[in-house]
């Protein structure tokens, strides 16, 4: 993607981290493949920091940042989401009020989607991660989001209780 290239809203895209987080928040150099830094240009600065944490301790990709509306609806036609994208919106959809998608899909790397327990192990080893790292951030007033994990909806840490798991997916809320 160039620089003259439009995203949704008629923005430039841009491909120089530094462009891309207006010097905000840069990327840890682990996150070389362009499907990662694409979906990292696309979230809340606290999602990078968070992120630029984690992958010091763990490798992991990051899959999708921001969404629209026609991509929510049909990740729910398919079955890959509860929300609809009208009546009921995904913190990954973006608009004019909200430019930065709240949520951001990782998965360990190398990327191992086969339900298979060690698989599946990999995901909850990297949301512990993840979950380590916000709350120190957060309590450092480095962040001013909490984080919700796609395994644990209600935040309880009892995780056989969810009627949806989608654990590549992480989202910031209000704290």
């Amino acid at each position: 993607m160039t620089k003259e290239e439009k995203s949704v809203f008629d923005r430039p895209i841009v491909t120089e981290i530094e462009d891309i987080f207006h010097n905000t928040a840069k990327l840890h150099e682990a996150f070389s493949s362009d499907r990662s830094i694409k979906a990292l240009s696309t979230v809340h600065e606290d999602m990078v920091k968070i992120c630029n944490k984690v992958v010091e301790v763990m490798n992991f990709s990051a899959l999708e940042g921001a969404r629209t509306t026609p991509t929510q609806q049909e990740y729910f036609r398919l079955g890959k989401s509860k929300l609809d994208g009208i009546n009921k919106k995904s913190n990954h959809q973006i608009d004019e009020e909200q430019p930065l998608s709240l949520a951001l899909d990782v998965a360990p790397y190398p990327i191992d989607f086969e339900d298979k327990s060690k698989a599946r192990a990999r995901f909850y080893m990297l949301a512990g991660h993840f979950f380590q790292v916000a709350h120190d951030l957060y309590e450092a007033g480095e962040i001013s989001h909490k984080l919700r994990w796609g395994g644990d909806w209600d935040g309880d840490k009892i995780f056989d209780d969810q009627s949806f798991d989608d654990l590549p997916h992480f989202e910031l809320t209000k704290a």
